[in-house]
């Protein structure tokens, strides 16, 4: 008997459910709206922004994780083109990119002595030996606060593209 109950109890309340949601949208209780960025251009170029963005931060992080980068290690992650790719959507302020820009070109200033430099330096003598150690130092702690700085900048700017890319639908009550 039970059990004839439970399933009664089941078709009443989906029967209510599907009076409830015909009632809803015909009287115009719920309605659906969208926040848009613009045009599907526009949006597509705030996307673009963002994986570029993601982009030069990945390269960032290489820096942060792995780094201090020689030479031609900062010239395999390649951060000047991934900045260019920024600056090229023309949706960065001036200021935030003259920042990024003075952030990346910072990383390429100071690169890390290349390995046979070191191991030269260690053959030759003791003096030689410590100078390439401390300019070792100095371009690690360069290196790694303009990574640092560098992602900040990123940041603001993604947080202002999420803001705009948010074209989620929400139900307001009307």
């Amino acid at each position: 008997m039970s059990e004839t109950w439970f399933v009664l109890a089941v078709g009443a309340a989906l029967l209510v459910g599907v009076v409830l949601g015909a009632v809803t949208r015909r009287s115009g209780w719920l309605r659906r709206t969208t926040r848009r960025a613009g045009d599907a251009a526009e949006r597509g170029r705030l996307r673009d922004l963002l994986h570029a963005t993601d982009d030069l931060e990945y390269g960032l992080n290489t820096v942060l994780d792995f780094g201090p980068l020689s030479s031609t290690e900062l010239v395999s992650v390649d951060l000047p083109a991934k900045l260019d790719r920024i600056v090229r959507t023309g949706l960065v302020d001036r200021d935030t990119a003259r920042d990024l820009r003075a952030h990346t070109e910072r990383i390429a200033q100071h690169p890390y002595p290349e390995p046979r430099e070191l191991l030269t330096a260690v053959r030759e003598d003791d003096a030689s030996a410590w100078l390439v150690l401390r300019e070792a130092v100095g371009s690690g702690a360069a290196q790694h606060q303009a990574a640092a700085r560098a992602r900040a900048c990123l940041d603001v700017i993604r947080d202002g593209l999420r803001r705009d890319l948010d074209v989620g639908r929400d139900l307001v009550i009307a």
